[in-house]
């Protein structure tokens, strides 16, 4: 089984720089059969359907969000469209979030981002919320 995951990673990797529509989806085809082809004709189906729109709905985020899209599928395209989606919207739900922290919580905004690089708005955020909860806690017995 795992060599059907290996092979899967390889069609996703080896089109993750194709820019023609019909070359993703195909690959996108392919992906599913590989991956889902042992569950059946409708499992096959659902994974090309699930992929598809994810893969349409990333060109449907405003040129803001560009970076986040760049850096999901640089790092979850091997897992499939669905999964980059998923990571983007993450991500932007967790920015988000952390434009809304106070501002006396920014300096830990600022420290996580330093120290997290390039892993995302939810890495940081999780990184952030340990943070002011080791902080909260440390008042209490």
């Amino acid at each position: 089984m795992w060599a059907f995951t290996a092979l899967l990673s390889c069609a996703w990797l080896a089109r993750a720089d194709v820019s023609d529509e019909a070359d993703m989806r195909e690959a996108i085809v392919l992906a599913c059969h590989y991956e889902m082809g042992e569950f059946g004709v409708a499992a096959v189906q659902n994974c090309i359907e699930s992929e598809t729109t994810a893969l349409t709905g990333l060109s449907a985020y405003p040129d803001a969000a560009r970076p986040i899209v760049t850096r999901c599928t640089h790092d979850m395209q091997h897992h499939g469209w669905a999964m980059v989606k998923a990571c983007v919207d993450q991500d932007l739900a967790a920015e988000d979030t952390l434009q809304r922290y106070p501002s006396e919580d920014q300096t830990l905004v600022a420290s996580c981002r330093a120290q997290l690089g390039r892993q995302g708005s939810a890495k940081v955020k999780a990184c952030v919320d340990r943070q002011i909860a080791a902080r909260a806690g440390e008042g209490k017995p």
